[in-house]
């Protein structure tokens, strides 16, 4: 079977399952779907379980938030109507907007904003903050509850607004109260543009979306994820068709209509093609953070977790995923290159000058002699994702040529987000991953849930360093902007010493989507399908 052959024999057999190839897809020849082809697989449906960026769009889709951020990054009302604040700055009052309904018939209410918010205080760092000072949390009346701190938070608006790591999505209170934050709900019932087809869902293979009849959208216009969530089809598919060949091919004779990451060797093929769009839906780039595991020895030493910066050689990864340097930064602030937080103190080793050979020999010796004795390094590798699959193979090859002792264990994405989870030594074990953070979460230290090292409260790889935290704190209720600018010079000076993660640059991808899909929303690090039009022969 010739190449081409083999392309479309895989198409074939993952679009089949949605009927498109099949006489049964005529049956829906009425309604208007959009096909799209997204970054991984959905494997779990509550997104303060895991924040796998699939979970989070997935909810995007089905659930709604408090308070939106718009394209200008200005947090604007959405499910919340009004509030007013205190002289004193300690006590909110929030009044939810009218018709405020969950997918089946049920009104929102203060019981379920309560609920909800007090199972994302656990999981979400800023939210962990709030908790911190929280005096109550209140229902006033069936729409309008009370947030009394017992300290001033200047970022409380900020936290309830933020677009990720984990926003804060409002659900039945019959679904979440009591819930642990560490057991998923099975419940989807949202009160969001879309309602989740479970009946459809085939894991691995197909996601399926309907226009909720029910929600009613804000009446401004949609921008960021703030705004009306205005639906103008009536049906989104997600297919995983993990091979960019056949995504491509597919995008071309109109099987599908989008894809979330254009594959970056076929960019130029798709920017010469008639009839497709390739954009950036957010032009800033998305940045890598490659993950350590500090329970897993030999990287609870913090020599040898220091030592891997030298291994890290961002043009390298840069041109691996992107084919060119210019679609790639090479940064090494962990809040971001462009941000106002956005410093590259402490990164002498990480943005070395010196030839790679140097490096190496620099990183091996530094390993070796704070203790490290050969032992195996896991590195698990998503090759479902482009950028951290390319970026860590160029990782494994200079660790390797340095003489690191490297245990390449390729999994998928979802395996990842799976294992990540397993602290310490074991068959399940893991020292090594490349993840990304987005562009809003990553520039600030309280929003971002990578960046916190407060131990078993952290992100996989759990840091743990409480001079680090205590800088964070300060920096939360710091409302001086010289203040904060020097303490986050601190926050990375200090993140980079411990090496509680190391940035392996910043990068463009561009999505790409036919031509007859209009309203295509500018949104920092996600997708959604709201405001989105579908042109047809029949329309």
């Amino acid at each position: 079977m010739t190449k081409m052959l083999e392309v479309l024999a895989r198409l074939a057999m993952a679009l089949a399952v949605t009927g498109t190839l099949s006489v049964g897809a005529h049956a829906q020849s009425d309604s208007v779907t959009i096909r799209a082809v997204m970054n991984g697989d959905l494997r779990s449906l509550d997104p303060l379980w895991t924040i796998a960026p699939q979970t989070r769009i997935h909810a995007y889709m089905v659930y709604d938030t408090l308070l939106g951020t718009d394209e200008t990054m200005t947090v604007r009302p959405q499910m919340v109507d009004s509030w007013t604040v205190s002289a004193d700055g300690l006590d909110y009052t929030f009044k939810l907007r009218p018709d405020l309904r969950f997918s089946d018939g049920a009104p929102v209410t203060s019981a379920d904003v309560i609920a909800s918010l007090k199972r994302w205080m656990v999981v979400d760092s800023a939210g962990q903050y709030i908790a911190q000072t929280l005096a109550s949390l209140d229902a006033v009346d069936a729409s309008t509850f009370s947030l009394k701190l017992k300290d001033v938070f200047p970022q409380l608006i900020s936290s309830l607004g933020k677009p990720s790591a984990v926003p804060t999505f409002i659900f039945p209170a019959r679904v979440v109260d009591g819930l642990p934050a560490n057991k998923q709900l099975t419940d989807p019932t949202g009160s969001g543009p879309f309602i989740f087809k479970r009946d459809e869902w085939v894991a691995g293979s197909k996601v399926v979306y309907l226009k909720n009849p029910s929600y009613v959208p804000r009446a401004e216009p949609a921008s960021g994820i703030a705004g009306g969530k205005r639906v103008h089809v009536d049906r989104v598919e997600w297919l995983n068709l993990t091979d960019p060949t056949t995504q491509v091919s597919a995008l071309k004779t109109g099987e599908i209509d989008f894809i979330q990451f254009a594959p970056p060797d076929l960019i130029e093929d798709l920017r010469k093609t008639k009839g497709l769009v390739v954009r950036s839906i957010w032009p800033v780039g998305i940045q890598g953070h490659l993950r350590v595991n500090w329970t897993n020895p030999p990287f609870d030493n913090m020599g040898i977790r220091r030592a891997l910066q030298n291994f890290v050689i961002q043009p390298d990864m840069i041109m691996a995923v992107m084919g060119n340097l210019t679609d790639g930064q090479v940064c090494g602030a962990l809040m971001m290159c462009g941000s106002a937080t956005g410093s590259e103190a402490g990164t002498e080793l990480l943005l070395s000058k010196d030839p790679e050979a140097v490096r190496l020999k620099r990183g091996i010796e530094m390993m070796r002699a704070a203790g490290y004795k050969n032992e195996p390094i896991v590195v698990l590798d998503a090759t479902d994702q482009v950028m951290q699959h390319n970026a860590t193979l160029v990782l494994v090859e200079a660790m390797r040529k340095a003489g690191v002792n490297v245990d390449l264990q390729t999994v998928d994405w979802a395996t990842v987000t799976s294992r990540r989870t397993v602290k310490g030594p074991g068959p399940n074990g893991w020292h090594i991953l490349l993840t990304t953070g987005g562009q809003v979460s990553s520039s600030n230290p309280a929003f971002s849930i990578l960046l916190p090292a407060r131990c078993e409260k952290s992100f996989p790889g759990w840091p743990c360093d409480d001079r680090y935290e205590a800088l964070r704190s300060a920096w939360l209720k710091e409302t001086d902007p010289a203040k904060s600018r020097a303490l986050a010079v601190d926050i990375q000076q200090r993140a980079m010493e411990i090496t509680l993660a190391i940035p392996y640059g910043q990068y463009l991808l561009p999505a790409v989507w036919r031509d007859t899909l209009e309203g295509v929303v500018s949104m920092p690090e996600h997708v959604v399908f709201w405001n989105m039009r579908k042109r047809t022969a029949s329309r």
